[in-house]
């Protein structure tokens, strides 16, 4: 059985470490709050957003449609945007993250396109840096930052990357957030914009497509061009808002289960330690009386 000093010690060591995940947990839960207030209104404006934009481009010609509305099936390559998290202890969220790249990169190579990534998150980054896989780029901070202005600009960035690139589809790898426990892996394409696919679940129901003529001005090319761009970079904000979400809940969820963990030691501890001090003191007692008998019988 370990010394008396070697439990304290390790009680020590636990009760230390305790307290930093139940931090952790404290924090990752402020700020899930903070992000979780934005999810729904952003949901709900994106889908309202869709519909308008899928109104407007259905009085174009699909040879009139802008570039990033006009699907390129001719054209094979494919960039996959996975988004993790910087840092680590928050369970198998990265991990899964990481899983389902890989498949989609498996089932697109199958259907024979070229894949290039652009991994958001250290974590991410790390895993397939080392491996054998083309990066087109990365980036680090925009999941930890919780403003548009950000997110429009890599929104930006996307986009002239689609052009650079003259990549066929970008599609976005990323956990939906449900709940902080619940979070839903999604591959959702981003560019081009699918406008054919209006997504109603994400909020409810979003209205009646109008039934009167709409008039649009300057002309329905060039509003149905600038309400493309403001959707992907709001869409973009809607994702990272999503995955940040998930983020905090598993981080939140893995620092609740630590934080259980260390109690349930520490119980097993002091539990062991109090048996320790009790077979010490009995030893102790019987040295006393052992010696005070020997004494007796002189």
């Amino acid at each position: 059985m370990p010394s008396l000093k070697e439990i304290r010690t390790r009680i020590e060591t636990v009760r230390s470490t305790r307290k930093i995940t139940s931090a952790m947990k404290m924090v990752a839960a402020s700020r899930l709050r903070r992000v979780q207030n934005n999810i729904i209104h952003l949901r709900y404006y994106s889908s309202l957003l869709k519909q308008i934009l899928e109104e407007v481009t259905g009085q174009l010609p699909i040879t009139r449609q802008g570039v990033f509305l006009r699907e390129r099936p001719d054209i094979r390559d494919v960039l996959i945007v996975s988004i993790g998290s910087n840092k680590g202890l928050c369970g198998t969220y990265n991990a899964l993250v990481i899983k389902h790249t890989l498949k989609e990169i498996e089932r697109l190579r199958e259907e024979g396109a070229r894949v290039r990534l652009f991994p958001v998150g250290e974590r991410i980054e790390k895993f397939f840096a080392g491996r054998e896989f083309d990066i087109a780029g990365s980036d680090h901070d925009i999941i930890d930052r919780f403003t548009f202005g950000p997110a429009a600009g890599f929104a930006s960035m996307l986009m002239e990357l689609f052009l650079k690139e003259n990549a066929g589809r970008i599609l976005i790898v990323y956990n939906k957030f449900e709940n902080a426990v619940v979070h839903r892996l999604t591959t959702e394409q981003l560019i081009p914009v699918p406008v054919e696919d209006l997504v109603k679940e994400e909020a409810g129901e979003v209205g009646e497509p109008y039934e009167d003529p709409v008039i649009l001005e300057p002309t329905a090319g060039e509003v149905a061009e600038a309400m493309c761009k403001k959707y992907i970079s709001y869409n973009v904000f809607r994702i990272l808002m999503d995955a940040s979400a998930s983020e905090h809940g598993s981080r939140m969820t893995a620092m609740h289960n630590a934080t259980d963990n260390a109690d349930e030691m520490l119980k097993s501890l002091i539990l062991n330690y109090n048996k320790a001090r009790q077979a010490s003191v009995t030893r102790e007692l019987m040295d006393i009386i052992g010696g005070g008998e020997g004494r007796g019988a002189l």
